[in-house]
C-alpha cells in the first residue's frame, strides 16, 4: 500500500530511513508506541470536551444594543473558528489512534503535518520575541519554551511510531 503523497514523501524520507531508524532506537524513544497511545487518547478526550463546551456557548448580553450586533458578529466568528479548530484536532487524534491500532502509517500524516506547522509557528514566535528582549518578552518566553519543547517531544515520539510502522513498500 502506498502512502498518500508518496511522490512527495519518498525523496524526503527514503535517503534518511537508516538515520531515522538509529534515532528512533534511542532509549528515549523505546516506549514511543505506548506513549503515542496515551498521548492520542488524552488529546482525543480533551478535544471532545472542548468541542462539547464550545457547542453550547452564547454571547454575553451585558452591552448596549448598538454594540451588540458587532459583538455578536465577532463572537460568532471566534466561536466558529474554535469549533473548526477543535473538530480538526478531534479528527487528527482519532487518526493517530486508528493509526496505532491498525499500524497504518498513512493515518499519522494529518497529525504529524499539523503539529509540525504549529511547532514551526511557535518557534518563529519565540524568535520574534527574542528580537525585542525586555522583561515582558522574557516572561512570555518562560511560558512558551517548555510548551514548544513538549510539543516537539510529542512530535518526535509520534514520528518514531510512524517510522516503526513504515515499510519500504509504503514509499
Amino acid at each position: 500500500m502506498k502512502l498518500p503523497f508518496s511522490i512527495l514523501l519518498d525523496p524526503i524520507l527514503r535517503p534518511y530511513l537508516g538515520r531515522t531508524r538509529v534515532f528512533c532506537e534511542n532509549p528515549t524513544f523505546l516506549f514511543s508506541i505506548p506513549y503515542t497511545y496515551f498521548y492520542s487518547v488524552i488529546g482525543f478526550f480533551i478535544s471532545a470536551n472542548h468541542l462539547r463546551r464550545h457547542l453550547g456557548e452564547q454571547p454575553s448580553l451585558n452591552t448596549p444594543t448598538e454594540a451588540l450586533d458587532d459583538l455578536e458578529q465577532d463572537f460568532m466568528l471566534v466561536h466558529d473558528l474554535k469549533i473548526i479548530a477543535t473538530s480538526m484536532a478531534l479528527v487528527q487524534y482519532a487518526c493517530v489512534l486508528a493509526g496505532c491500532f491498525t499500524e497504518n502509517p498513512a493515518l499519522f500524516l494529518p497529525h504529524l503535518g499539523g503539529q509540525m506547522i504549529i511547532v514551526l509557528v511557535k518557534l518563529i514566535n519565540i524568535l520574534l520575541l527574542l528580537s525585542r528582549i525586555n522583561l515582558k518578552s522574557l516572561c512570555k518566553l518562560r511560558r512558551k519554551i517548555p510548551a514548544v519543547i513538549l510539543m516537539t517531544f510529542n512530535w518526535l515520539q509520534e514520528f518514531c511510531v510512524f517510522r516503526k510502522h513504515l515499510c519500504i513498500c509504503d514509499l
